[in-house]
């Protein structure tokens, strides 16, 4: 029997131990309290605990974390509202492209929807219509059927789980908003966000029949440019920008006359944001940067510029001093990791900024490594393109001291599986049987050809990298050009290459052939689908296609112990134990070479040379045994996700349309 609540012993000494409540541990980071009270006597513990129980509960009771404000509540609505409606418009872009597209149908389910989400943003997700709801749908002009397939859409969207917010969502503008994502202020948050949805659905109109654009204005504006501008002539616009008197530093200037040396050349400033700007308008036009590089550097630029005003009240880069980059550095370590993952971070204060790293958990917060050592080199090359411009920077100002250094090995930073933990990978129900479609890690007889059954099987036998194989156009899969298949692994409109040594033609192992990838890329071609694996695409996310591959293996991971890189490490290692020269390893895993002799002056390896050496790969799914194509169903019917947020929004809208239909 313990001594008394909260009280423990370990050793001879006693100690107070107590959970902290949910919303403070969210706040703080920590779900224990615990102290040694420094005795060894029983009843001086009894003493002590019984003062430390009568504290804590005065302070849990009396003292709550920061709560929500309306302003931010406010805030919320604008986001979710906003956020929604971009949503809107891209289903009802695809709603067009249907056979059956009828606009009347479509504003009638979303109208339906949005007065379900109005109910339940008042009443609960779990709320049922009433005759208060329905006078109010009346005094809104809505006729008798258009109330009941409100009501039915409701019943719909409650039994399908439509009507429940994603509570990962509100809790991330929570975050975004500056307000701590606790259990007390999603609860506040959820009917905002739910009024928020309705309220984008009801603006049904803009959507399917005012016009996007207003074209008579454009054409008249058109004909009146067409006039004037006849004969102007380009002008380049300069990379300085205009100088804020709020932020500008006061900074007095040396007094000469027109002519002499002091005078200055331009009184014009020149910020991280225009010589950052010019900087990526050159490396796209040069074709050095993807679209992707061009985003993540325009925010480090736009941070770094942001943080030199609010920080230190320095606009010009010719006042940039070391001590700036040293604060810099330090922002990066302190700031949350998840930083720039929501399009609002870019125009957030840095005030903002550091508030929600504050809120987060220690493991949270503070810049990788690797993020870091990327803002540093656009800042890098910034700074360069700055002195080319003629900008004059302190000599003493350089990033390179604040570049992390890996500590390991690189084969050590990610252990390479042994060839057990494949094989048991490759004999789980995906490969060899499982029981439907949708559920792919139980035991069954079916077995369905996609990214998850393809994809781990050209990580193995051929050394990709999880974007390359699973953004992969059928066009990429070429076999007509030579005595052998192979793959182009290069930058396409699916998905990007890591860089240009990655561009690269790799042959299709032989086992691949066998297991009948080549049949189904046929197939997946034949019925219209541009990409090798569509059943990774959803027209309502932005997400990586591998993020999408990886949950759906996920369990299988977890079982095997490794990840789709992982197996690139095997591959790599394999090759390197079968004593295949480094030279080709590298041309097969994208890397670049190390000498003239091996980067210029010769050519990749050959297809019928890469047979040979990937031949000596174990072949780990001998025990599989080939099967007809058999594609997922819904990618068969060129339908759209089942599990995209498009789709729901779709089934609801078929199901309010059918009721329509009905009452009509």
């Amino acid at each position: 029997m313990a001594l008394a609540t909260n009280l423990h012993r370990r050793g001879a000494v006693y100690y107070w131990r107590r959970r902290v409540p949910a919303t403070f541990a969210l706040a703080t980071g920590a779900n224990w309290l615990k102290l040694s009270l420094r005795t060894r006597e029983p009843v001086r513990a009894r003493f002590l605990a019984a003062q430390l129980d009568a504290t804590a509960a005065d302070l849990f009771m009396t003292t709550l974390p920061d709560t929500i404000t309306k302003e931010q509540l406010a805030t919320l609505f604008r986001k979710a509202f906003l956020g929604h409606e971009v949503k809107l418009d891209r289903v009802a872009a695809f709603a067009r492209q249907e056979p059956d597209f009828d606009p009347a149908a479509e504003m009638a389910a979303e109208q339906a929807m949005g007065w379900s989400y109005r109910v339940a943003s008042s009443r609960g997700v779990n709320g049922r219509l009433t005759e208060d709801d329905r006078a109010a749908m009346a005094k809104a002009g809505l006729a008798e059927a258009e109330i009941a397939c409100v009501g039915d859409c409701l019943d719909a969207m409650r039994r399908s789980g439509a009507l429940a917010p994603s509570q990962a969502r509100i809790r991330e503008i929570v975050e975004e908003i500056g307000a701590l994502p606790t259990p007390g202020n999603v609860a506040r948050a959820e009917p905002i966000y739910l009024r928020a949805l309705g309220e984008a659905l009801l603006r049904t109109r803009d959507r399917f029949v005012l016009d996007a654009l207003p074209y008579e204005d454009l054409m008249a504006d058109l004909g009146t440019e067409a006039g004037e501008n006849a004969s102007e002539q380009p002008v380049a616009e300069p990379i300085v920008a205009v100088v804020d008197p709020i932020t500008a530093p006061s900074v007095p200037l040396p007094i000469a006359s027109k002519g002499s040396p002091l005078a200055p050349a331009s009184t014009s400033i020149v910020t991280i944001e225009a010589i950052g700007g010019k900087l990526i308008a050159e490396k796209r036009q040069d074709r050095d940067w993807d679209d992707k590089t061009c985003r993540q550097a325009e925010f480090i630029f736009t941070l770094f510029g942001r943080f030199l005003r609010e920080e230190h009240g320095l606009t010009d880069l010719g006042g940039l001093r070391q001590t700036h980059c040293d604060a810099f550095d330090g922002f990066l370590r302190g700031l949350f990791t998840s930083v720039g993952k929501s399009p609002k971070d870019k125009d957030r204060p840095i005030r903002e900024l550091r508030q929600i790293s504050e809120a987060k958990k220690p493991g949270e917060r503070g810049l990788a490594s690797g993020t870091r050592n990327r803002h540093l080199t656009f800042l890098g090359q910034a700074l360069v393109r700055a002195r080319k411009a003629g900008v004059i920077i302190d000599a003493g100002v350089s990033l390179a001291e604040f570049r992390a250094r890996k500590k390991k090995r690189g084969r050590d930073q990610r252990p390479t599986p042994p060839s057990s933990a494949l094989a048991t990978f490759f004999s789980l129900p995906v490969f060899t049987g499982c029981r439907d479609w949708d559920d792919i890690h139980t035991a069954g007889t079916e077995l369905f050809h996609r990214a998850a059954y393809f994809g781990p099987m050209l990580a193995h036998y051929t050394g990709m990298r999880r974007e390359e194989f699973c953004a992969l156009s059928v066009d990429d899969v070429v076999t007509t050009n030579g005595e052998h298949p192979y793959l182009h692994v290069c930058f396409n409109a699916f998905g990007r290459v890591k860089n240009a040594q990655s561009v690269r033609n790799l042959a299709v192992h032989p086992e691949l052939i066998r297991l009948g990838f080549l049949d189904y890329v046929a197939a997946v071609h034949r019925l219209g689908h541009k990409r090798v694996f569509p059943d990774l695409f959803s027209p309502s996310t932005r997400s990586l296609l591998g993020d999408r591959l990886y949950d759906e293996l996920r369990p299988a991971f977890t079982m095997a112990g490794f990840t789709t890189h992982q197996v690139r490490h095997f591959f790599g290692n394999a090759l390197k134990q079968q004593r295949v020269a480094e030279e080709f390893r590298a041309d097969l895993l994208g890397h670049g070479g190390k000498s003239e002799t091996t980067e210029r002056y010769c050519n990749p390896i050959g297809i019928s040379l890469q047979l040979e050496e990937l031949m000596k790969l174990p072949i780990l799914t001998a025990h599989l045994v080939p099967r007809p194509t058999r594609l997922v169903p819904w990618v068969e019917r060129g339908e759209i996700p089942p599990w995209s947020r498009a789709f729901r929004q779709r089934s609801v809208s078929r199901s309010v349309r059918t009721c329509s239909a009905s009452r009509s």
